[in-house]
């Protein structure tokens, strides 16, 4: 028997979830700040290679720009995933199940995005970080006054990084 998620959870577990999807939210919103500040600081940081000047308090101004993208990326997304969840069937979950295998409920809902969601997912979030390489590029010329070269050596590093990480989650999701 398949039912909706919120029909398949015991009914022990529903306000854990709950109270979780609310954690989630504040740890996203939260890392998300910690993200730009920690890619404004390594930029910041090797930009100083290059005798780069000027204030951090710019330098993470300016990455903000960066982000911008990233916003209206996952204003797209993130209602497109929640479609999926919420049309998700799922058999019915006991509670010995679920604490035996906790990824049990993770991979039954996972299993109903398409292929085709999560490839462009990841396109998209390529897009992204390739725009969010440019933006960081001139901020960086602009805020640490170093030339182009330098300004976009210092942005490719952060900017592997953070697309390399945002592939790999959705990957994750294929398997």
């Amino acid at each position: 028997m398949t039912l909706k998620l919120s029909q398949a959870l015991p009914e022990s577990l529903k306000s854990f979830f709950i109270a979780g999807a609310y954690i989630q939210l504040v740890s996203t919103f939260l890392g998300f700040f910690a993200t730009w500040l920690i890619i404004a600081a390594v930029m910041h940081g090797l930009s100083a290679f290059f005798d780069g000047r000027g204030e951090f308090r710019r330098t993470f101004e300016f990455a903000g720009y960066g982000f911008m993208l990233s916003l209206l990326g996952s204003a797209v997304t993130i209602p497109v995933s929640l479609k999926y969840v919420e049309e998700a069937t799922i058999p019915t979950i006991d509670l010995q199940e679920l604490s035996a295998n906790p990824e049990i409920l993770v991979k039954s809902l996972v299993s109903h995005f398409p292929d085709s969601y999560v490839y462009s997912a990841i396109f998209l979030n390529l897009a992204v970080t390739a725009w969010s390489f440019l933006i960081w590029t001139f901020a960086l010329k602009n805020a640490r006054n170093v030339e182009l070269k330098q300004a976009a050596v210092c942005a490719a590093i952060p900017t592997a990084i953070f697309g390399l990480h945002q592939v790999m989650a959705l990957v994750r999701l294929l398997q």
